[in-house]
């Protein structure tokens, strides 16, 4: 018997390697914070990803990578 072997596989958590936060130009505040990410999910169009600014709490969603955020 081999010790510290393992024949049990994972599948790879995918969020692990999620960012949490990052760097928005929030309209309400007009200028920029460190927007946090409150949920994300996989849908069939790709993830969805809610973010929202904790300085005066306006959020936003994106969808793989595409933005409600007007420009």
């Amino acid at each position: 018997m081999v010790h510290g072997t393992n024949s049990l596989k994972r599948a790879p958590d995918p969020y692990t390697h999620m960012v949490l936060e990052k760097d928005v130009d929030c309209p309400a505040c007009g200028e920029t914070n460190a927007f946090y990410r409150t949920a994300a999910t996989t849908l069939h169009l790709g993830e969805k990803t809610k973010w929202r600014c904790p300085e005066c709490g306006f959020g936003y969603v994106e969808i793989n990578g595409i933005s409600t955020l007007s420009a």
